[in-house]
């Protein structure tokens, strides 16, 4: 019997089942599970022989492996970790730069004298150009590799943002920020890719969350930078300042190695080894005999992100991305704001403060109030994390959506300024639960050759949600925060029955590489080949 996992069309005998995940046809397997007893050859793995990838000769005596195979064998180690803390850096000077426009705004307006026209452009054009960046980083990074992409990006990253701390007009700063948002829209999808392609199966979700906790310390650090920084010297300062964590990242990221899945999709047998004897040997584990599986595929197509078998899951996932957008930047970004300052008479909790030149600045309190946002969203990260592993992503999405819903009729009623305040802090952690399930998820429904295409394309499409939540609440004042809550109860039954809809389950699925590719050789499935 011969049926590597590798291998689309597996000939199964009499005491295997294999069922067939709804998604994407026959490439797509949900699970198998193997009732005969295993049989394991030199290599720790059970049948791994395969036909060999030289055309000429249609059984080799070496076995073909995969990088599913190489990650199982290898686990989570110092390589891995590595990887985490230097992606995990620039997810924290991402974060850092977003949330930056919450502290300066007020700043800004006092210093060039700012419409409210004005003052909107900021954030605006900062969601504008990240939806922008994003979609080419997809492409670029899976035509060229993820490691040049990213490097690119930090560099200009680097010098436009210390560029917005020395502009002597408004509309320079924005033409900074623009390119700004334009690499911060490139660096993240792709830097969530990236790092999912190197980590084991029941590692995925866990290490995700890593990555999360970062993005948490980067809004953090930028509140604390805040109230230490801005009042004594202005908002020229804080951008200087939040510069230092994007150089850090930057000066790391030389030192971590292209995706070997990238390799491996692009024909490039010598470089993919090269990578996988190095993650080998850091994490203490032999490298696998035998010969590893490489493709070359016409990588970075858009069209393929819509083609036949992926244009219901890719609708259902953009429906998906646009309301998760809208929720996680009106809620965590604005929406308090809104509430606390305008809505149930709570005003007092913020208070005013003014700078030496009798401008308004942030309060004390609105920083206090940052903070807690921020913080607020770990125990989303991880809520969304463990009901990712302990009831699958299809069915952590439909209870998240579910919660959504709930927390927000919450807010509607004003029952009391505290009821106010745990209701403000349910949405924020419903949301982030929701947003966290979803960047585990969508990286693993799409094969290698279009999963930063696919990724970069959804997240500018969601910012497009981003941009409308956050100019609708923008635009709302105490009396209409009701009407805002309301649409936010209608695109929570969307998004609630988009979730239902979806038919592809990842949990436990190893990653598709191509599109004829393995791509349901499950976690418990490796176990059982003593992997």
């Amino acid at each position: 019997m011969q049926h590597g996992y590798d291998n689309p069309t597996l000939d199964v005998s009499d005491d295997a089942s294999v069922r067939q995940s709804p998604g994407f046809g026959n490439a797509a397997l949900d699970e198998i599970e193997i009732n005969s007893p295993p049989v394991n050859n030199d290599y720790g793995c059970q049948n791994t022989e395969v036909p060999s990838n030289d055309p000429e000769s249609p059984e080799s005596s070496a076995p073909v492996y995969d990088l599913n195979y190489v990650l199982e064998m290898t686990g989570f180690g110092y390589y891995q970790i590595f990887f985490m803390v230097v992606l995990g850096m620039m997810s924290f000077a991402d974060a850092a730069e977003i949330f930056m426009a919450s502290v300066i705004l007020k700043d800004m307006k006092c210093d060039f004298k700012l419409t409210p026209f004005e003052a909107a452009v900021i954030p605006a054009v900062v969601l504008f150009f990240y939806a922008i960046g994003s979609v080419f980083a997809g492409k670029m990074s899976d035509i060229y590799g993820r490691k040049k992409v990213l490097l690119i990006g930090m560099i200009v990253l680097v010098i436009s943002a210390l560029c917005s701390a020395f502009v002597p007009t408004f509309w320079l700063f924005i033409c900074c920020r623009a390119v700004t948002g334009f690499t911060i829209g490139a660096n993240y999808g792709v830097s969530v890719v990236y790092f999912s392609e190197i980590v084991p199966v029941k590692h995925r979700s866990s290490a995700m969350l890593g990555m999360e906790v970062f993005w948490t310390i980067g809004s953090v650090f930028e509140c604390l930078v805040g109230m230490g920084v801005m009042v004594k010297y202005g908002w020229r300062a804080q951008v200087g300042i939040t510069v230092i964590p994007c150089f850090a990242a930057l000066c790391l990221l030389p030192f971590c190695d292209e995706s070997a899945r990238f390799y491996a999709i692009s024909g490039q047998h010598d470089k993919a080894m090269h990578v996988v004897t190095k993650m080998c040997k850091r994490n203490g584990r032999p490298v696998p005999e035998g010969t590893l599986k490489i493709t070359q595929e016409d990588r970075g197509q858009v069209s393929a992100v819509f083609a036949g078998e992926y244009i219901r899951h890719t609708a259902l996932l953009i429906v998906i991305f646009f309301i998760n957008m809208y929720h996680v930047f009106a809620v965590v970004i604005i929406l308090p704001d809104m509430l606390l300052e305008n809505y149930c008479s709570a005003s007092s909790f913020l208070g005013t403060q003014t700078n030496a030149e009798g401008c308004e600045v942030l309060s004390k309190g609105h920083y206090e109030m940052l903070l807690v946002s921020a913080l607020l969203s770990v125990p989303g990260f991880f809520t969304g994390t463990g009901l990712a592993e302990r009831f699958g992503r299809k069915r952590a999405f439909m209870g998240a959506a579910l919660v959504q819903i709930v927390t927000f009729c919450m807010a509607m009623p004003c029952w009391g300024t505290w009821f106010l305040y745990t209701a403000l802090a349910a949405m924020i952690v419903s949301s982030t639960t929701f947003n966290q399930i979803l960047w585990i998820y969508t990286p693993e429904s799409y094969p290698t050759y279009i999963r930063n295409t696919a990724v970069g394309t959804l997240n500018a499409l969601g910012k497009i949600g981003a941009a409308c939540g956050t100019f609708l609440v923008e635009t709302l004042d105490a009396q209409d925060i009701r009407g805002s809550l309301g649409t936010f109860v209608a695109l929570g039954c969307v998004l609630l029955g988009a979730t239902v809809m979806l038919k592809v389950e990842t949990k436990n699925r190893s990653l598709q590489d191509t599109k004829e590719g393995q791509v349901g050789m499950t976690y418990a499935t490796l176990q059982e080949a003593n992997i």
